[in-house]
């Protein structure tokens, strides 16, 4: 059996290469499972179910909340399964440990006409405002992540079709459609303001003030100012937008499956959450169509 560093290490490269998880999640795993050993001070191969379970209370007792114990003690478990797997030891000690229940959240949505009104926030002649107006149309005609936004280069657009290649969790690509106003807001980006900021020739798509791929910071700094520029007192962030992406297109009529291909979900219980945040539009739908409503 190696050292911990060295499980470590070969965990990590295989959570990479045969996994296929994105830097961010990797990095994550890896800092929890350090975290993890420097408590337990242990070799990996002697763990015992007692350390896990005086970890989980640890952790408990810390403030740590449900979904944070769930996705420490997830990072554990694949460890153990891939040690298992190399055939370091032949059981593992997170059988039988439970992770805590977690209470599914519902998201944030913001209404047609609030989305509607987020975006005009951003109607203006300047470089920055066309940049961030095509931003904002192409997070909620799309349904992007924000690291999905950020990583999309002029190549990846496909306007004869109307379509992008958007690249996903875990490096996956799906194409998504570019929808009338979106494509109309990026149009006047293109045309009119990023030839402005592209001082380094580059392919990224949406560009900073100096000319570099825009930041997480500098994205979500500027959502901040047109939800203030807006008027809209909900607590969101630009995720907010793919939720009510994927909730309009449902209360449009569309299936679940197509969603879940929209959106790039690899499950479609992800999906599912979507069908239980309008309760009011449920219910005036069963009042409207069911014979006894």
């Amino acid at each position: 059996m190696r050292n911990n560093k060295e499980a470590i290490t070969d965990f990590v490269y295989y959570l990479q290469a045969e996994r296929g998880l994105s830097l961010n999640t990797v990095c994550a795993y890896k800092r929890d499972l350090l975290y993890f050993l420097d408590r337990t001070e242990k070799k990996i191969e002697n763990i015992t179910r007692e350390d896990i379970l005086n970890y989980i209370d640890e952790l408990q007792n810390s403030k740590y909340s449900s979904s944070s114990i769930a996705r420490k003690l997830s990072s554990i478990r694949m460890l153990f399964r891939f040690c298992i797997g190399e055939g370091w030891f032949l059981e593992s000690p997170m059988s039988n440990v439970e992770s805590p229940r977690l209470r599914r959240k519902l998201p944030t949505v913001l209404s047609p006409t609030e989305v509607e009104r987020l975006i005009e926030s951003a109607r203006g002649t300047s470089i920055f405002e066309m940049r961030d107006r095509a931003i904002l149309e192409f997070m909620y005609g799309c349904g992007l992540r924000t690291s999905e936004l950020l990583d999309l280069y002029k190549e990846d657009l496909f306007l004869a079709e109307d379509f992008i290649r958007v690249r996903g969790k875990g490096s996956k690509e799906r194409v998504v459609p570019l929808g009338g106003k979106a494509k109309s807001a990026l149009m006047e980006y293109l045309t009119e303001g990023r030839f402005k900021l592209d001082k380094n020739v580059s392919s990224v798509l949406f560009l900073s003030r100096n000319g570099n791929k825009l930041s997480r910071m500098g994205l979500w700094k500027r959502f901040q100012r047109y939800v203030a520029k807006s008027g809209i007192k909900k607590r969101i962030t630009p995720h907010t937008l793919r939720h009510s992406f994927a909730t309009h297109l449902l209360e449009g009529g569309a299936s679940l499956r197509t969603v879940q291909i929209l959106l790039g979900h690899a499950d479609i219980s992800t999906t599912e959450i979507y069908t239980h945040i309008d309760r009011s539009y449920l219910r005036d739908i069963v009042s409207s169509y069911h014979p006894r409503g």
